[in-house]
């Protein structure tokens, strides 16, 4: 029965086949996601000989163990969207064995491409494969994966190339729901899923601190009381000011994604699971590195409360019970989460590098776009104690990188003999 013909059907009479409706998080990503790709993407460099038939059977092992890798978005049941269950498509993997291929460049065109909403899976896989080594991309639409949920997906395909047998798990209510929402209902009609238009090829770029330099880093910012991702933070608004007049002579805003897993009882299950908060750093050059970094831990120390979480769940969920259309949506994106930087980190892995004979060297994550004029996307996270970031954009501001490198070095007195490795 095609989806199309379940229009008129009252909720109680869900077909079988219809998983859950979306959460409000979710049911906004749906449609920002039809107006502009809002892909989320990683690439995982990894040593150990494999075969592609290997990667084949692991990533088909990972799709039958979370429900949403085998699901697509239903937007013609009902006005408010449901995940549905679809049988029998395989996640398209992409088997790329040219020796001089690019992660930067694979991994920008799979931010690039559309994900259609009802056709399943919202998932895709690149494998840049060579014997003894190979780069591992993965993929999402951002309704049914974050960054946090692919870091668990890639471990869940290492564990099973290594021949681990993996549990499947059930699929876990929306964010709202486990924090104790109320699931929006509607009696009105549904409307047909769009597929948005290809954008401007995006450039990315990596670079990562050596383990001495990070744990540099480390103690310093413990010294001076502050996170990584205030550091970071810090780093990234000196650098761009001294490259981008635009920077200096307007208030600089970063968006930053933060995780709350914890808070929500959940644990490597495959959703969307965050909160985040913004903060505004006046122009001006009067606060040292140290002191931009308290700015902006202070401007997020409450970003993972349970009030500011309460409050983010009520405004989006007043957002798309107004029923937005695929541009109201849009424009609502543009007016709310239009900072300059979109920072997110990932923190350290939640788990060994080591897995069996295969061996996770390096991990750029998140990469991403939101569809903002000269958005800026940096990623951070942690492997084998070394500080992985990378930056995503379509107008990328020439040199970020190094001037973040450039800053974290002076402020940490790292010596340049001892600089930040580009890969």
């Amino acid at each position: 029965m095609s989806s199309t013909s379940l229009e008129l059907r009252p909720l109680e009479l869900l077909p079988s086949d219809l998983l859950r409706p979306l959460g409000a998080f979710e049911e906004l990503f749906c449609l920002f996601d039809q107006h502009f790709p809002t892909n989320g993407a990683l690439a995982a460099q990894i040593t150990g000989r494999t075969t592609v038939q290997q990667w084949r059977d692991a990533l088909d092992a990972v799709q039958q163990r979370h429900p949403l890798l085998s699901a697509c978005i239903d937007t013609t049941f009902n006005r408010v969207p449901h995940f549905r269950r679809v049988i029998g498509q395989r996640i398209p993997l992409h088997v790329v064995t040219s020796p001089i291929a690019r992660w930067q460049r694979e991994i920008a065109e799979e931010v690039n491409e559309p994900f259609t909403p009802d056709q399943a899976p919202l998932f895709r896989a690149v494998l840049l494969h060579q014997e003894t080594h190979c780069t591992f991309i993965l993929s999402s639409h951002h309704a049914v994966c974050d960054g946090s949920s692919r870091i668990y997906l890639l471990r869940d395909i290492l564990l099973a190339l290594s021949g681990c047998a993996l549990e499947a798990l059930p699929l876990a209510p929306s964010r709202e729901i486990l924090f104790g929402a109320q699931q929006r209902t509607s009696t009105e009609h549904g409307s047909p899923s769009l597929t948005a238009q290809r954008p401007l090829l995006p450039q990315v770029e990596g670079i990562k601190l050596t383990p001495e330099e990070t744990t540099t880093l480390q103690h310093r910012a413990r010294e001076e009381g502050v996170t990584i991702h205030a550091a970071i933070s810090a780093a990234l608004t000196i650098a761009g000011r001294a490259i981008d007049e635009s920077w200096r002579s307007n208030p600089v805003r970063i968006m930053s994604p933060a995780e709350i897993r914890d808070m929500l009882g959940l644990e490597d299950q495959c959703m969307v699971s965050f909160g985040g908060g913004e903060i505004s750093i006046p122009p001006g050059g009067s606060m040292t590195f140290w002191d931009l970094a308290r700015f902006a831990k202070d401007g997020l120390s409450a970003v993972k409360s349970r009030e500011n979480i309460s409050r983010m769940i009520d405004l989006q969920s007043t957002a798309v019970s107004s029923n937005l259309t695929v541009e109201q949506a849009f424009q609502l994106k543009r007016n709310a989460f239009n900072a300059q930087v979109m920072f997110t980190n990932l923190g350290r892995l939640p788990f060994d590098n080591t897995f069996g004979p295969l061996k996770l060297e390096t991990l750029w994550a998140p990469c991403a776009l939101r569809g903002i004029e000269g958005e800026q996307t940096l990623g951070a996270v942690s492997v084998n104690g070394s500080l992985h970031l990378t930056h995503t954009s379509p107008a990328p501001i020439p040199g970020l990188l190094e001037g973040m490198e450039e800053e974290l070095r002076k402020a940490c007195a790292i010596p340049r003999k001892g600089n930040l490795l580009p890969k």
